[in-house]
């Protein structure tokens, strides 16, 4: 049965506590003929779902959206969905994001508010799709909250799947005694707990005198007066990005021109209490700039202020007048008057055309273009070049030595911003020069003192999940931000990858469609669901999305290299290699050596290593001529020369690729992993023991956060000897240490494992772990050089544990898709004759 009208006063408790769902008056049954017409919208506005309010057909999820809805409100004491009238609601309901919980309930758990918004998604293949599901996850709060108070992200459930579809009766009653007990949430208006008391919304600066604002001034206004007002402690303001979220939202996105009733709608959505609209009047020789402020709740215009400047006079020491004359308007104390006050010039920069190209860098940053933010923040460093803030943006989009650079000029340059993003960039230079503890210690300072601060929330979760690879941290700190403003897009980014990492990748999905929702008609969030959907090995699906990105950007090469990965897992080489020959007409470099070595891969997944031989050693040299970093080859170079059995060979590329590596990013705590594997493998064990050891004083002695390579090299040597039990426990730990599975490390350190399973008779781990790598379709399994001899392995594991069958069906995968390998692959030839021998005892 579908009730189609679950609400409060639908639900009563009977003199034995029992809740009790009434009026089925509004019911459909389920198969059978509907008791009212498809296509009404019969219901009660507010708790109605998306599909209800459309005359869509419904079925149990339509309850489990509205049985949100009243969760909702027993916790927020609000509805999630308002308006002034029914046709409001309705709009808001089929458009409008959910305020976070926080926002009108303290301490509301994170597991909580992530089980509401899963149960108030507009889409019901989004939704929790039985009633099962939402009871595992408040019974699992329930558990959780007799030790904490606040629930942190949950680890990875083992199975998603129900048998049977709970009533929403259940459900109701679950809620009931899960809910109710625990936290004791009484149904009472709460107060707003975020509502700032000093809260100023700055609307983007009308530029009379050039409509189209073709220089950004009006922008350029905007976002300096937002900066000069932000280093006061008694003003809360709004930040750009914020409003241009709200705009997003109200489908008015990259609107500058803001008419009085939409400034208001922005305003209470950004929980301001006044709000300021400005204008600019006229153009250089003399600038003249306008502005009214207002009270949100009332309307009413409390001042207005107009600066009239000196001919030749900046944009930017108008703004500095206009901060003073906005102060002095607002019903501040008395301290905010005398507090300094420095020249939004000192704290930016003095050249108007390089804040321009900022902004726009700022930008393209957040939409994940970093190529063309990389530009935009080149020209604007070209024009100052002690433009701090610049070179930390162009630190954050680049990557390699450069990234440490730039950090450093941000920091040598960081007097000349405000207090917050000296602190911001102070902790950005610890983070990249190897110190992730430290940097997130600054970052929580920060965020003491500014606890609003939505994008140093956001750094943290980074560092935990990148520097220190403390996921839940990470999950922990993205909530915030998102319940700091739930129109962050590039958090759900994030957040989806962390969800991965612990193996949720149905809340993995989840938030990235919600980033999808949010960023329509941008290229990264198709990129990035193509890559979760990669790794849960649905390939076809991770194509579309892969497609749907470049659709959007044809020069967005990420989704060009992901769509050549999966031609090359589908066998469509050809195919592969139109996406890889993209990179080579790149203008960047580095993109162009990229290129180079993506269409080695395409003769390696084939097992034509000669050939991939040749196609790197021309990379090479073409990275010679062009001076780009060639690391990566030599790399390559090594795993295929220690394939072939070439030691001398191998060990000179690893060593190229360490030496080449240093070069160009710093002190290397990597890669000598690799270098000891082979030494192991190769029976050349002193020396594997003398540079392991060499190697963890190393890395004692600069960076403990790699230690986990150390284990991958520890393993190798214990594999090597035969110490098959010390070696799975090395492995093991380096497994749950690394960040990402997925990557090439993460994939081969994986590999290893199940190899030594395999070694020690332990069929049933190696099969198990060979099965789940060969389920992935991640960018880590095409890199490494064991990516098509997986299906070799398992056809070993499957023949030694009886199952002749399954051992075929891989040896014939193997040798198929390396039918024109190279003559004399130790593998090929006895997957051959394994093959031939089970066949002949059918």
């Amino acid at each position: 049965i579908t009730h189609r009208d679950i609400k409060p006063s639908n639900i009563v408790i009977d003199t034995d506590g029992r809740p009790k769902l009434l009026d089925f008056g509004l019911a459909a049954i389920n198969d059978t003929e509907q008791l009212t017409k498809t296509g009404s919208t019969l219901g009660t506005i507010g708790y109605m779902s998306p599909e209800q309010i459309q005359g869509k057909d419904t079925d149990h999820r339509s309850d489990l959206f509205s049985l949100g809805v009243v969760l909702y409100e027993m916790i927020a004491g609000r509805l999630p969905f308002k308006g002034d009238n029914e046709a409001s609601v309705m709009n808001a309901v089929l458009n409008e994001a959910v305020e976070p919980l926080s926002r009108y309930k303290s301490d509301v758990p994170d597991e909580l508010q992530n089980i509401v918004s899963k149960l108030l998604e507009k889409d019901p293949e989004l939704r929790y799709q039985t009633a099962a599901g939402v009871i595992s996850d408040l019974k699992r709060l329930r558990r959780d909250s007799d030790t904490a108070l606040v629930s942190h992200a949950p680890k990875a459930r083992a199975s998603r799947t129900t048998r049977y579809l709970v009533p929403a009766l259940v459900l109701v009653i679950v809620v009931a005694a899960l809910v109710f007990k625990p936290w004791q949430f009484e149904i009472s208006p709460s107060q707003d707990a975020v509502a700032a008391e000093n809260s100023l919304a700055i609307m983007y600066f009308d530029n009379l005198a050039d409509p189209a604002d073709s220089q950004k001034l009006g922008e350029i206004a905007t976002n300096l007066l937002i900066t000069d007002l932000s280093e006061s402690q008694y003003v809360q303001v709004v930040s750009s990005q914020r409003l241009y979220d709200i705009l997003k939202l109200l489908g008015r996105e990259g609107e500058k021109k803001i008419d009085p009733g939409v400034a208001s709608q922005i305003a209470e959505k950004a929980k301001a209490k006044w709000m300021l609209q400005g204008s600019i009047l006229q153009m250089e020789p003399q600038i003249e700039l306008t502005a009214q402020l207002i009270e949100v709740s009332s309307g009413n215009a409390i001042a207005s202020q107009r600066i009239t400047g000196e001919p030749g006079e900046t944009i930017f020491t108008l703004v500095d007048k206009l901060t003073v004359e906005i102060k002095s308007d607002l019903s501040l104390p008395e301290e905010a008057l005398t507090e300094p006050n420095r020249p939004v010039a000192d704290v930016t920069t003095h050249s108007p055309e390089a804040y321009r190209y900022y902004l726009e860098g700022v930008e393209l940053g957040f939409k994940h273009y970093f190529a063309d933010a990389e530009r935009a923040l080149r020209k604007a460093i070209e024009l100052d070049s002690t433009f701090a803030m610049a070179y930390y943006r162009l630190a954050g989009v680049g990557g390699g030595a450069e990234r440490r650079e730039n950090a450093a000029m941000a920091l040598r340059f960081s007097e000349n911003v405000s207090h917050r993003e000296k602190l911001t960039i102070e902790s950005f230079h610890t983070y990249v020069n190897g110190d992730p503890g430290t940097a997130i210690a600054k970052a929580k300072e920060i965020i003491k003192r500014y606890p609003d601060d939505k994008e140093m929330h956001h750094n943290i979760a980074y560092m935990y999940l990148y520097g220190l690879r403390q996921t839940d941290s990470a999950i922990h700190y993205y909530t915030k931000a998102i319940e700091l403003d739930s129109l962050f897009e590039s958090i759900y980014n994030q957040l989806a990858y962390a969800y991965s990492e612990i193996g949720d990748f149905e809340k993995s999905i989840w938030a990235i469609n919600k980033y999808i929702e949010l960023a329509p008609d941008q290229a990264n969030p198709y990129d990035s669901r193509g890559e979760l959907y990669a790794s849960g090995g649905k390939i076809d699906e991770a194509i579309a999305s892969f497609r749907k990105a470049v659709e959007i950007k044809p020069d967005f090469y990420p989704s060009w290299k992901s769509l050549g990965h999966m031609y090359v897992f589908q066998r469509r080489y050809d195919e592969a290699g139109k996406c890889y020959e993209k990179f080579l007409e790149s203008p960047r470099k580095s993109a162009r050596s990229d290129g180079r070595l993506y269409l080695a891969l395409i003769q390696v997944h084939q097992g034509k290593l000669d050939e991939a031989l040749a196609i790197l050693d021309q990379g090479i040299a073409a990275d010679r001529i062009e001076k780009a970093e060639g690391w990566d080859k030599h790399l390559f170079v090594a795993m295929i020369q220690a394939e072939l059995g070439a030691v001398d060979e191998a060990l000179g590329a690893m060593q190229q690729a360490i030496d080449d590596f240093a070069e160009n990013r710093g002190p290397v705590v990597i890669f000598r992993d690799c270098y000891i594997q082979i030494l192991a493998d190769n029976g050349r064990m002193a020396e594997a023991e003398e540079m392991l050891s060499a190697w963890k004083n190393t890395i004692e002695q600069n960076d403990t956060t790699f230690m986990d390579f150390y284990w991958i090299g520890a393993g190798c040597v214990e594999r090597a000897k035969g110490n098959y039990d010390v070696a799975i426990r090395h492995f093991a730990r380096a497994v749950e240490g690394l960040l990402d599975r997925d990557t090439p490390y993460g994939f081969g350190t994986r590999f290893l494992l199940a190899r030594s399973h395999q070694d020690n008779g332990q069929l049933g781990e190696a099969v198990g772990e060979l099965e789940q790598l060969l389920s992935s379709y991640s960018e880590g399994r095409i890199w490494c050089i064991e990516s098509v001899k997986l299906h070799y392995f398992l056809g070993m594991a499957y023949e030694q544990s009886g199952w002749n069958n399954k051992a075929i069906e891989q040896y014939e995968t193997f040798l198929d898709i390396w039918k024109n390998a190279d003559p004399g692959i130790e593998s090929v030839e006895d997957a051959k004759e394994r093959l031939a021998r089970l066949k002949s005892n059918l």
